[in-house]
């Protein structure tokens, strides 16, 4: 094993133990704590068995093999991004729903302090 590869299976194994920790804290949702799960177990397989990837490679007729990480990483990223999204729609149209009941509670309100007076 080269120098290289102590690196990346260290560098892995500290990326799996950091998000371990941060499920165990609660510090990410769980739908994102699995996504990220999964990718930490990818991290540390490529890193402890960098040959992995050459296999992987080969079966999907890739000839540059590390290249095969990198667009993995990119379309995790992709997918990542249009969950975000997905995400960020969802939050809105209740921040609008929100909005409009508070509107309406509003209405009600001064039309109650009307009606006392």
């Amino acid at each position: 094993m080269e120098l290289y590869h102590y690196f990346t299976a260290i560098t892995a194994v500290l990326f799996f133990i950091f998000v371990v920790l941060l499920i165990r804290r609660d510090s990410i949702l769980m739908g994102a704590a699995f996504r990220w799960l999964v990718l930490a177990i990818a991290i540390l397989v490529l890193g402890v068995f960098p040959k992995t990837s050459d296999i992987l490679a080969g079966w999907f007729g890739i000839s540059y093999s590390p290249i095969l990480p990198v667009i993995l990483a990119c379309l995790l990223l992709m997918l990542k991004a249009l969950i975000a999204d997905i995400e960020r729609a969802k939050n809105q149209v209740k921040l609008d729903r929100i909005a409009q009941r508070l509107a309406i509670v509003e209405v009600e309100l001064n039309e109650l302090k009307k009606e006392t007076k």
